[in-house]
């Protein structure tokens, strides 16, 4: 019975749950009620924001801490490191014995030794010999042959020491020059100077002692004397005598200098055409040089001003402005420069006849100034390799030397002759002179690099005729490439242009003897050079060198040729 019970019980709980599920899934129904009626929804009640509140209380929060430090114990040890040191590159061995030996055409022998005391941190000491001779012979205008028995001897010792903050420097030296007037001379004329050779000795020494401190706001001074010894082989002698002093000191942004010159020069033996007669020449000549130097980032600025005082028998008395400047318009590309000075040249013998080796012996000329000279231009960098210079100079010069052949006239029966020689005089005149320049110096690689000027020269005279010897234009170019570490080569180009000579034309007339001065140019000079050097080993170098390659047959001075296509070959060892 009790099963009966259960079973129904359980029949009628599954059939209600069986009911229960149909009435859910009829819940769940979409009905579609197809009528007019549009429901209304009633707006719904919104819910406000929520209260805000407002808390008036500070509360600081306080933080109170202490920490036990409590050493830990490691058993590791680190293992001791020496200290580093820092090493340098080994110095290379000093040769201290140099010796050039060199042979070429026209009987071209060339010799130099140098020697030079190894590292020192004390002093410096160096001894100097050279030789140069050259005797071939050269053909001149009238197709003769000439020989000028050219040498060249020089002996030399110079040395400095260092001291704390000073050093000492020396030179004692000893030259000779020997050489011949092998100038052709005009055809049937008497030589007013009869002798055809020279020779030239020069003996001097000089010394100087400087302060080297480097704070430029302490004293830095140095004073220094210079003499030398002149003469030639006709009884002209000169004697000078140089002692300088210079002191300079910074005080804040500039620097101030002073130098001072006391130069004695005495001459004998000076030949004064008009009287057939030798005189002599004594001058003292002081020099008195402050000045004021400003430099800033960009600007550079230098003032001051030379007073002259020549004593003697050359007396002056003149004062030059001595002003410069430059600007740096681009940083490191670009900087504009300009400055105005001037300057007394006393023209000393010793000088005139280095210049010119054939002037005649005893040749006196008074002495040049340049009452000023305004320059000014522009310089800077190319690219990182190439560098440039344009410049420009204006001067207006008294006194200043032009060369000329030596010449007197004479009067003869039914007019004047001419004697003539091949040696030199000066002619003397108040010129204007126009410089304009331009140097450009460019490294294309690390092996090849070019330096090259040019210059165009325009005179104005007061009396000559012309600038005489003096190049309208001038050029030099020299090049160097490195073609491996052993074998360079060098290259170079000078020219010089076209110059005007005095001459003398003589005619005769039916027995009337005129001469008149006329003037002829000199041919522009092209020499061409080119050279070699190739390294052996560390000792022994090779090289060569060619001049005037082209052969041409080209004037210096009027009437003396120079040499035609000539060579040098020779060693140079280094032990």
């Amino acid at each position: 019975m009790f099963k009966k019970l259960l079973l129904s019980a359980v029949i009628f709980s599954f059939a209600c749950t069986i009911s229960y599920a149909q009435e859910e899934r009829d819940l769940n129904k979409e009905v579609k009620v197809k009528t007019t009626y549009q429901p209304k929804i009633n707006k719904s009640k919104r819910i406000g924001e929520l209260p805000t509140l407002v808390d008036t209380t500070k509360f600081t929060p306080s933080f109170n801490y202490f920490i036990q430090t409590k050493p830990l114990s490691v058993g590791f040890s680190p293992a001791l490191i020496p200290a580093a040191r820092i090493v340098g590159e080994p110095l290379q061995s000093v040769n201290s014995h140099a010796l050039t030996l060199a042979g070429g055409n026209y009987a071209t022998l060339f010799g130099d030794y140098r020697y030079n005391n190894q590292r020192s941190k004390t002093s410096d000491l160096g001894v100097h010999i050279r030789h140069y001779s050259t005797n071939g012979k050269v053909e001149l205008e009238n197709g003769e042959d000439a020989k000028p028995d050219w040498t060249e001897q020089l002996a030399e010792v110079y040395g400095k020491i260092y001291l704390d903050d000073s050093e000492l420097s020396g030179r004692v030296y000893y030259g000779h020059k020997g050489y011949n007037y092998y100038g052709d001379k005009f055809v049937n004329q008497s030589s007013f100077f009869d002798y055809d050779s020279q020779k030239q000795d020069r003996f001097g020494l000089n010394a100087d002692f400087k302060t080297t401190f480097k704070d430029q706001e302490r004293l830095n001074f140095g004073i220094g004397l210079e003499y030398e010894h002149f003469g030639d082989d006709f009884e002209v002698a000169e004697n000078d005598l140089l002692i300088k002093a210079e002191a300079k000191i910074k005080r804040g942004e500039g620097l101030w200098s002073l130098t001072s010159e006391f130069d004695y020069f005495a001459t004998d033996g000076l030949y004064v055409s008009s009287f057939d007669e030798f005189e002599d020449r004594q001058t003292m000549v002081w020099t008195l040089s402050p000045k004021y130097s400003l430099q800033s980032d960009a600007l550079n600025v230098t003032l001051g001003v030379d007073a002259v005082l020549a004593m003697g028998d050359d007396s002056e008395t003149k004062l030059y402005p001595n002003i410069s400047m430059d600007y740096e318009a681009v940083d490191e590309i670009l900087t504009l420069f300009a400055g105005l000075d001037g300057g007394l040249n006393m023209n000393k013998y010793n000088d005139i006849a280095d210049e010119n080796p054939f002037v005649y012996s005893g040749l006196y000329v008074s002495p040049t100034n340049t009452k000023y000279r305004l320059f000014g231009g522009v310089k800077g960098s190319l690219s990182s390799n190439a560098s440039f210079k344009l410049s420009a100079e204006y001067s207006d010069v008294e006194n200043q030397y032009f060369f000329t052949r030596y010449a007197d006239l004479m009067a003869v029966s039914g007019g004047v002759a001419v004697r003539n020689t091949n040696k030199f005089a000066v002619e003397q005149d108040d010129i204007s002179l126009l410089r304009l320049g331009a140097e450009v110096t460019i490294g294309w690689t690390d092996k090849l690099q070019l330096n090259s000027s040019v210059w165009y020269n325009s005179y104005s005279m007061d009396a000559l005729e012309e600038a005489w010897y003096k190049p309208e234009f001038e050029m030099n170019v020299n090049a160097s490439y490195l073609f491996s570490e052993e074998l360079s080569f060098q290259a170079g180009v000078s020219v010089l242009g076209e110059r005007s000579v005095a001459s003398y034309e003589v005619n005769d007339f039916g027995g009337t003897v005129i001469v008149d001065r006329v003037t002829k140019n000199l041919d522009a000079v092209y020499d061409l050079s080119i050279g070699a050097n190739y390294r052996l080993n560390e000792h022994f170098t090779a090289f060569g060198k060619v001049n005037n390659l082209f052969a041409d047959k080209y004037y210096q001075w009027d009437g003396y040729p120079s040499q035609r296509l000539n060579f040098l070959l020779g060693i140079k060892v280094v032990f």
